[in-house]
């Protein structure tokens, strides 16, 4: 028998799964395999904390977007040295204890290293399973840029997944001009890592922009590119209180803040008449004060605009 006669299905035969069973937190955490991506620093176990307080705590929402379920158990797998002393700083008081599982992961290059973690997580059934990060949970002699890699260390989390565990896989970007890369591309082991998650989030952090939080996620209503602000609960805590940054209107409502943001967009472009030719070229441009998503912006701006003999005019 061929794979196609062994495990082929007619489309009446796949079982269908809601939006709000696609994602744990709306638009951001899927219920499947999630990559967090950022600069050393950048603050990635900060956020992955946030969402699991909100998500233990079955808060309504998280940046905005919709907490779509409670969870009663995370479990974290953790590889930097002193990582488990910090997380508990950051949930501490926050979360039921009980409801927070740590573990050291240090794959020894053993092949039932890894079929043995997803048969405890199997029997345990978290909520959502965190590991924190990849390059520390590597083989001896594995480098995360090799796609071979890359590519190993999907198909040890696909297991986890396709047994209706969520997974959030926090890694690394490149430091320097990598930070421009596109969310999809922007995790080490780029494609490889991208292909084999539902959902990016990478987080950035810069002295011109601030925080931000980017996302590319299957099924998502929009792609989202947020500026957020981080901050402890008080000042002997570490439990991080995570908000969305709003822009103050100054000499007249923001496009981040008024509505509708894409009526707003357009007349601003049309006053302006900037020198972008293109809608790509408009779409990078203004995409960081509008506070979304470059492809979010081209989207709207081609139903829109046209470029004219005397510039950029209302469709």
């Amino acid at each position: 028998m061929g794979a196609i006669k062994d495990k082929g299905r007619q489309l009446h035969q796949i079982e269908r799964v809601p939006y709000e069973d696609a994602f744990l937190i709306g638009d951001l955490l899927s219920t499947r395999i999630t990559t967090l991506a950022g600069e050393p620093k950048a603050g990635k176990t900060l956020f992955a904390a946030g969402m699991g307080i909100a998500l233990i705590n079955g808060e309504k929402e998280f940046l905005g977007q919709p907490v779509l379920r409670k969870l009663d158990h995370i479990v974290f797998g953790l590889t930097d040295d002193g990582a488990p002393e910090e997380l508990k700083e950051r949930l501490h008081g926050a979360v039921p204890a009980d409801s927070v599982t740590v573990f050291p992961v240090e794959d020894p290059g053993h092949s039932d290293y890894w079929p043995g973690i997803v048969d405890d997580l199997i029997d345990m059934k978290p909520g959502l399973f965190v590991l924190d990060n990849i390059i520390g949970a590597l083989a001896p002699g594995e480098d995360i840029a090799s796609s071979v890699t890359a590519q190993r260390v999907m198909r040890n989390l696909k297991p986890i997944s396709q047994a209706g565990i969520p997974v959030l896989l926090v890694t690394h970007t490149p430091k320097g001009p990598a930070e421009g890369m596109s969310v999809a591309s922007s995790p080490i082991g780029g494609r490889a890592i991208a292909a084999g998650s539902r959902a990016v989030i990478a987080l950035r952090n810069s002295e011109k922009y601030g925080r931000r939080v980017q996302t590319i996620i299957n099924r998502a209503t929009e792609d989202l590119n947020l500026r957020v602000a981080v901050r402890p609960t008080g000042d002997a805590s570490e439990v991080p209180i995570w908000e969305r940054v709003h822009t103050k209107p100054q000499r007249g409502p923001s496009i981040q803040t008024a509505t509708p943001w894409q009526e707003l967009l357009t007349e601003q472009i049309i006053k302006e008449q900037p020198e972008e030719t293109s809608i790509a070229g408009l779409a990078h441009r203004y995409a960081d004060g509008a506070g979304k998503a470059v492809s979010t912006i081209r989207a709207e701006l081609t139903k829109r605009l046209v470029l004219t003999c005397e510039g950029w005019a209302a469709a």
